[in-house]
């Protein structure tokens, strides 16, 4: 997103040759992202979504509070034939515009699937706990079997020679810590609603470069690095990969602030409704509304790796595609929504 401080930094990079001072606001306007930001949110409205900018959230930084922001929040209500709304899509999306020469190169997860940090249905989160209705089991896993989940990422420009991760980490950064403040606000707008105007919905947080994704092939070593040309020679083209964010003890003390107002809606009549109305027709206890607002509020201890770890970086030429597999599977799984968890 816009980064004014390290515009001067980027220009440099973008004017080689000695490009006039007449043109050079050209490569000062691109690198502030707001061009990309505002292609990207077109593109969103044109395929239903309602967009808004600087999606904002306070953080705790160096023992003072700031605020800092997501470059695009973006909303699609997906409905059945008679046009009630069945489920809601939030997407984050923060938006880096880089020089022509960068790519963002990926390293893919080494582990066996049954010990990786990554889990299936994690990337597009459907979440059910706060509705009336159920969605089918694992709604989402379909998308993520297609994949690629990759542990590390770094931007090589291959004109400089420069490498470096603070982008990528940054940009993954800035999504993560704003998930909290969209997970509380849309659990509240939801369970201020009667059972009828209540929804499920889905969110999904995304990095998005101009820079071309390489994805290393696995078995790389130092030695296939040292006998490379190109990057290419040990890497192959992706449209888009998954990464995962740990979950670090600044981060969960984070959610616990930003997730502070659910605790004052736990003891509302209309939890305690829904808790009986989930728990009857087959909920584990582990997941009703007042326990999964326990853990995220911190009143309870718990990893809720499933709302805050994974993430997908995506090149712009390919979000459209993006887009397009992210609604057709919250669609699908929206149009399966059940009245109990085990279908009856």
């Amino acid at each position: 997103g816009l980064d004014l401080d390290k515009t001067d930094q980027v220009t440099t990079i973008l004017t080689p040759g000695g490009m006039s001072d007449s043109n050079k606001w050209k490569s000062k306007l691109l690198s502030s992202s707001v061009p990309m930001e505002y292609e990207v949110a077109q593109l969103l409205v044109s395929k239903g979504f309602v967009t808004d900018v600087d999606f904002a959230y306070t953080r705790v930084d160096g023992g003072i509070e700031k605020d800092f922001s997501v470059d695009l929040m973006a909303t699609s209500y997906l409905a059945d034939k008679k046009g009630d709304i069945q489920a809601i899509v939030d997407l984050l999306v923060e938006c880096k515009f880089r020089h022509p020469s960068n790519r963002w190169l990926f390293f893919k997860d080494p582990n066996e699937s049954d010990m990786s940090p990554f889990t299936l249905g994690y990337t597009l989160r459907a979440i059910d706990e706060f509705s009336w209705r159920f969605f089918p089991s694992g709604p989402t896993v379909s998308f993520d079997r297609k994949n690629c989940f990759c542990t590390k990422g770094v931007e090589v420009d291959i004109s400089s020679g420069n490498v470096h991760d603070s982008e990528i980490r940054h940009g993954l950064l800035q999504l993560q810590y704003a998930i909290p403040r969209l997970l509380a606000d849309r659990v509240r707008f939801e369970i201020s609603h009667s059972e009828d105007e209540n929804s499920p919905f889905f969110f999904c947080p995304i990095l998005l470069t101009t820079s071309p994704i390489l994805v290393a092939q696995p078995g790389v070593k130092i030695k296939t690095v040292e006998g490379a040309g190109k990057l290419e020679d040990f890497s192959r083209p992706m449209p888009w990969v998954v990464t995962h964010s740990d979950l670090t003890p600044e981060f969960d003390r984070h959610r616990t602030s930003q997730c502070a107002v659910l605790s004052d809606i736990a003891d509302e009549p209309k939890i305690k409704e829904l808790n009986q109305h989930r728990l009857a027709r087959g909920e584990y206890e582990h997941r009703l509304p007042t326990e999964q607002i326990a853990m995220l509020s911190g009143l309870k201890h718990g990893r809720p790796f499933e709302y805050f770890s994974q993430t997908i970086v995506c090149s712009l030429e390919y979000f459209p595609k993006l887009v397009q597999e992210l609604e057709r599977t919250a669609k699908s799984a929206a149009n399966r929504l059940k009245e109990s968890k085990s279908g009856r």
